[in-house]
């Protein structure tokens, strides 16, 4: 299972002044692993929708890789478990929704 991780600081080491809410980015390996499970089940999610899906699904597909394979990442690199359901979430969520477009574009 993901496991959440830490939170960054809430002062920028550079300027000492706190970091707004638009600010705030993933900086680790699992942090980035995580936001791509999450981009990964809105694609399985939005399906339906004429290829928001498979662009969330390329999306995830896309942030999983960069957070293996990334070099300017810092931090360990997530388990293997929460790689492979990043990817496997935003390929389904592909897959899906090309199903759904080829089912549904005949009708339109």
């Amino acid at each position: 299972m993901t496991v959440a991780s830490d939170t960054p600081p809430t002062r920028d080491p550079e300027n000492s002044v706190l970091a707004r809410w638009w600010d705030r980015r993933p900086r680790t390996r699992a942090q980035l692993t995580e936001l791509a499970i999450m981009i990964g089940a809105l694609s399985v999610v939005t399906f339906w929708a004429a290829g928001i899906g498979i662009v969330a699904g390329l999306v995830a597909v896309a942030t999983a890789l960069w957070a293996y394979r990334g070099p300017d990442l810092e931090g360990e690199r997530a388990p293997r478990e929460d790689t492979a359901l990043a990817l496997g979430s935003g390929a389904l969520g592909i897959a899906v929704g090309v199903s759904f477009l080829f089912v549904a574009l005949p009708n339109w």
